[in-house]
């Protein structure tokens, strides 16, 4: 009797000590599995085919329901460049930074990033001007890109003014060649000839084709008789991508702003926009829009998850008429 309880008791002290290990051997099996799932997952993705994201530098792919993959975020550009964890749409759970290169691309999976930048676009109307080169400077020092939509001048002067805006990396718009409301808002025909008179120019003097265009008083204008979608349909024929904007500096009338007014109006709501693009103008008495500047973008370049930018065909198109 003693010896059976004594096996009992053996037995029952071995089992205590045995299944804990056992199931321990079982969760790293189901773990092992789990994280062959995961590569297996990683590695078909980084396998799929790049041809339908030619043309776009970000893509988000679908949802893999079922799997721990969320979302994914594809970046056209070197292979060399590698991301920040809070740089791009990741994958949830996976504690660290994978990437795989493929195809000239980076594809950057991380854990419980979000995509949370703010762009910011400095645009100028109305150049160029006896400013044009103050701005470029301050553009340059802090090495910044901003768009210009541009008038109608022929000057060698002007031609030299068009080239450094095109050479230093900026985007050169179209702002109407003769700014002049009443001429060019009469007839589809009058604006049709003014659209061509400036690309032609711009094309002279720059050899670059201009793609985009800001209508003289923006697409809300109230000055046209014409309904603005006639205008709107030849520039639609051209492939020309017309843009407004959502913050204005306020220094458009000939009424004297402050540079601190500038800089406040230029800030205003950024954090609450995921795009803005900023109206200010390039003009011979436009030296509080020039002084206000480099503030502003100090204080944009102070910001977290703020980018500044040219207008490009990526851009999101902020307008006030569709």
């Amino acid at each position: 009797m003693k010896n059976s309880t004594r096996k009992s008791i053996l037995t029952l002290i071995a089992l205590i000590l045995i299944i804990p290990n056992i199931v321990s051997v079982g969760v790293l099996i189901n773990q092992s599995k789990m994280q062959r799932q995961i590569d297996k997952i990683a590695a078909e993705v980084a396998s799929m085919r790049m041809d339908s994201f030619a043309e776009t530098g970000r893509i988000t792919a679908p949802r893999l329901e079922g799997t721990r993959l969320v979302d994914l975020t594809v970046f056209e550009e070197p292979i060399d460049k590698i991301y920040a964890d809070d740089d791009v749409i990741m994958v949830a759970d996976v504690p660290d930074v994978a990437e795989t290169q493929e195809a000239g691309y980076v594809w950057s999976f991380a854990s419980g990033g979000s995509l949370d930048t703010h762009k910011v676009y400095l645009t100028f109307d109305d150049g160029p001007s006896s400013r044009t080169d103050d701005i470029l400077d301050i553009l340059d020092e802090y090495g910044v890109k901003a768009t210009f939509f541009v008038v109608g001048r022929e000057s060698e002067e002007d031609y030299r003014l068009y080239n450094r805006i095109v050479d230093e990396g900026h985007t050169l718009g179209m702002h109407s060649y003769s700014h002049r409301y009443s001429k060019i808002y009469s007839s589809e025909e009058a604006f049709t000839e003014d659209l061509d008179k400036l690309t032609e120019l711009i094309q002279d003097a720059t050899g670059v084709t201009p793609k985009y265009y800001r209508f003289p008083g923006g697409s809300s204008n109230t000055v046209s008789s014409l309904d603005i979608h006639r205008f709107i349909n030849i520039l639609d024929e051209r492939g020309i991508s017309y843009f407004d904007w959502n913050v204005s500096v306020g220094d458009a009338t000939g009424i004297p702003i402050s540079a601190d007014a500038i800089v406040s109006n230029a800030l205003s709501g950024i954090e609450e926009r995921e795009s803005t693009v900023i109206l200010m103008h390039d003009g011979q008495y436009k030296k509080a829009t020039v002084d206000a500047l480099p503030r502003i973008i100090e204080a944009l370049q102070s910001m977290d998850d703020v980018e500044i930018l040219p207008i490009t065909s990526e851009t999101e198109l902020i307008r006030h008429i569709q």
